[in-house]
Formats: C-alpha cells, sequence, structure tokens
C-alpha cells in the first residue's frame, strides 16, 4: 500500500533510487521539536557523511517514545557540499528541493516501523516492514494547551506557539499570573532560573518576551548569549511552578517568586542573579 501511494504520486520514484532518512534525538535536539517550527529541512540538510546519495530522499521524523514516524517530506535534486569547520561534526551540507507532489502528505501522513540501528536506508531494505498508520486530518503542530501543571515545552515550541498565536495556548496564559520555570538542559550545564509574570497580559506577555530574545532580558541568561552565540536557548524547556490571580499584587507574587528561588537554590547554583 505504501508503495502504491508513493508512486501514485510520482512515478519515477522506485524503491531502487530512494533512500529513507529516520531521523532521530541526535544526543543535543529531538527532530520533531525542530520540524514543530519549520526548522526541519536545514536541520537535515547538515550530515556528518555523504548520506544521501540517491535520486530521491524520504524524510521520516519520529514521534517520541512510539514506533511511529511521520512524513516530512520527500526530496530530489540533492546537491552535496563541503562545509567543514562551519558546523561541529557536520562536514557536508545538502541542497534539496521538496517535491511538490507530496505537499498534502507532508506532516499527515504516520508510518509503523520498528527501525534498526542504522538511520539511513534504501526504501527497498525497509518497505516490507514499513506500513501505513494513519493520516492525520490537518498537518501535526503543536496540540491544545494541556493544563497549567502538564506545561513542559521547549524554547522552539515556544516559537512555535507564538508565532501562530495558538489560541488555547494564549488563552489559558494570558488569564493568570505566575512563577514559572526555566530549565536549562545543555549537556553539563543544567541551571534553573525562576522567574515571574503579573500584569494584564499575564505569563502570555512575559513567555511572548522570551520567544523573541531567548533571555527575557535577564543578565545570567543574557551571559549565555554572549558565551554560546545565537543558539543559547535551544535547550531551554519551559514549566509553570503556580498560578495566580492576574490581580495579585507584584510584591505578592516576588514572595511567590523568592519562594521557589530558595527551594530550587536558583541563586546559589542556577540563573538567578537576585
Amino acid at each position: 500500500m505504501l508503495m502504491q501511494l508513493l508512486t501514485s504520486l510520482l512515478p519515477s520514484l522506485t524503491i531502487q533510487n530512494t533512500k529513507v532518512h529516520l531521523a532521530q534525538h541526535n544526543g543535543v535536539e529531538h527532530p520533531m521539536d525542530v520540524y514543530l517550527v519549520g526548522d526541519f529541512d536545514d536541520w537535515q540538510s547538515w550530515q556528518t557523511r555523504r548520506n544521501f546519495e540517491c535520486e530521491y530522499l524520504i524524510g521520516l521524523v519520529e514521534l517520541p517514545g512510539t514506533k511511529k514516524w511521520l512524513l516530512a517530506g520527500v526530496y530530489d535534486s540533492l546537491k552535496v557540499n563541503e562545509s567543514k569547520g562551519i558546523k561541529e561534526n557536520r562536514d557536508f551540507v545538502y541542497d534539496y528541493r521538496r517535491v511538490p507532489e507530496f505537499v498534502d502528505l507532508e506532516g499527515r501522513l504516520i508510518l509503523d516501523y520498528t527501525k534498526p540501528r542504522g538511520n539511513y536506508l534504501w526504501l527497498e531494505t525497509c518497505l516490507k516492514s514499513m506500513v501505513v498508520s494513519s493520516m492525520l486530518e490537518k498537518p501535526m503542530t503543536v496540540g491544545r494547551f494541556p493544563g497549567f501543571k502538564e506545561v513542559d515545552i521547549s524554547h522552539r515550541e515556544l516559537r512555535l506557539i507564538v508565532k501562530q498565536g495558538l489560541e488555547s495556548w494564549q488563552t489559558a496564559l494570558s488569564s493568570v499570573a505566575g512563577v514559572y520555570l526555566i530549565s536549562d538542559r545543555t549537556e553539563g550545564e543544567h541551571q534553573l532560573y525562576v522567574g515571574s509574570a503579573t500584569g494584564t497580559g499575564g505569563l502570555w506577555d512575559r513567555w511572548v518576551n522570551y520567544s523573541n530574545s531567548g533571555h527575557g532580558g535577564n543578565t545570567r541568561i543574557r551571559d549565555l548569549h554572549t558565551k554560546r552565540g545565537n543558539d543559547f536557548a535551544e535547550n531551554f524547556r519551559f514549566s509553570i511552578l503556580e498560578i495566580a490571580d492576574k490581580h495579585t499584587g507584584k510584591d505578592e507574587m516576588m514572595q511567590k517568586e523568592i519562594h521557589w528561588k530558595r527551594r530550587l537554590l536558583t541563586r546559589d547554583s542556577g540563573l538567578n542573579g537576585n
């Protein structure tokens, strides 16, 4: 069924001329986070080897915690360039074109497949055990607001939520004041930051600021920008410690913020400078 679907859209695609990229967590970031904010094509183009020596490439993104894969796109016109020194451990960068015949399936087609060790396979190798699982009604995006206690999003997801003005998130976050937590998951530098938000825009306005700048004006986080460069916030995650009525006074909210700073030691060994 899968091959029939592929060839019905592009008859020149065959099992011999097509490779599959099974994109998984690379130790730094998960491709699903990258995909959701629209950066997957650029992310995939950087490779450690000449992995895409083929006529067509099918890009699949792992749905975390499952054996299911989301179609990111089908690509052709693949051309590799050496780029040593531009990106660490990425010696080759590919130019390619997203094949327009598959645009209606992108972000919607989900496949079942138990992956072997390799991430770059010829379609001929994996086709027999790769099956269509489902077809989403709309392309996948960040889900609806999950409730204040369940919020745990990456900086990329936050950018997407703000960029798209996702209604359920904006409505919920702008309805409350609160104390929030930023967790820096950078390998070897795990640090926490506690902040609070008050005023008419609530948590939403404060997080929009983080979406745009990454640091929200905070001194120690801005220092990370200076130290790491523009990707300094790529391993940040945002969650909510406590919510309050938007009419809660600034002094009361500050006491709540101080309480969490003490509990989490974010002044002594974290990113809070006061």
